[in-house]
């Protein structure tokens, strides 16, 4: 469970900083993720290819990567986190490993208005100087999102790096310095970008309010779909499938069944390439 005090900030700021809260965790997810992303992108881990958001992303539930699959529901303290920040049950989204490459831009990681909560941790000391999360305090209240994507649709055209480095810098955010173990939970709504950094290794999860009528299991379902077609591709996806290994290994984790239950409910196992490898 997480602290009243964590809890209010998050509702308040769209976001916390929970310290230490995968110390106990740490050192064995970073060794499987960073194995398997050497492991999955053998053939092009070295190339660097900068297009939005760059980086080797890897889904992480597999047979090959216990600890992360682990860590859905089976080790409760993420579900129970997400559901005690967004105020009831959750489904997850398959969890994954990241090696982000290079900067990123103000940005949400939704528009289609699912409500949810990504855990992001990272494997380095991040401060400012070398890629820290940043975040905008108060972005998710629909009010002040608005406002900062009508502030950035009027802004001129950037054309040069120094132009971008401009505007990047006349939003004011919240630098989220973090060590190994520390985890950053923030609304999929909040406003957040990355600068300064190159190749840093992370872990992230996102879990999702279940969908209650049938315009929020559309957008889940469009959500959940977006995410595998964006990012789980270029490495062989039968030897690190989305849900199927998880799924397969139900029997012997109890606390899976009823986290099954409401991702059938919603018809994310239905997806295209949920249950295969693919």
């Amino acid at each position: 469970m997480l602290t009243t005090g964590q809890a209010d900030h998050f509702a308040t700021f769209g976001f916390a900083v929970l310290r230490g809260f995968l110390a106990d965790r740490a050192a064995a997810l970073h060794t499987e993720a960073d194995a398997a992303i050497r492991d999955a992108y053998a053939a092009t881990y070295d190339e660097r290819v900068i297009d939005g958001i760059s980086g080797h992303y890897l889904p992480l539930a597999a047979r090959r990567t216990p600890v992360s699959a682990s860590l859905v529901c089976d080790d409760p303290r993420f579900i129970d986190a997400a559901q005690q920040l967004l105020g009831g049950p959750v489904i997850p989204e398959c969890p994954e490993g990241v090696l982000y490459f290079a900067e990123a831009g103000w940005h949400t990681d939704d528009g289609i208005g699912v409500r949810g909560v990504k855990f992001a941790a990272y494997f380095d000391q991040l401060t400012v100087g070398n890629g820290a999360l940043r975040l905008v305090p108060g972005s998710h209240h629909p009010e002040q999102n608005a406002r900062l994507a009508a502030y950035e649709r009027c802004q001129p055209r950037v054309r040069t790096a120094p132009e971008a480095a401009a505007y990047q810098a006349s939003i004011p955010g919240y630098v989220a310095d973090t060590a190994p173990g520390d985890v950053i939970a923030f609304d999929l709504h909040t406003w957040h970008a990355s600068f300064g950094g190159r190749d840093r290794l992370a872990w992230t999860a996102v879990y999702q309010r279940c969908p209650e009528t049938s315009d929020e299991r559309d957008r889940t379902l469009r959500s959940v779909q977006d995410s595998f077609e964006q990012a789980f591709r270029g490495f062989d996806t039968g030897r690190y499938p989305i849900w199927r290994d998880w799924l397969g290994d139900a029997e012997a984790h109890p606390r899976r069944a009823p986290v099954i239950g409401r991702m059938r409910q919603a018809g994310v196992l239905d997806l295209p390439g949920a249950r295969d490898g693919w």
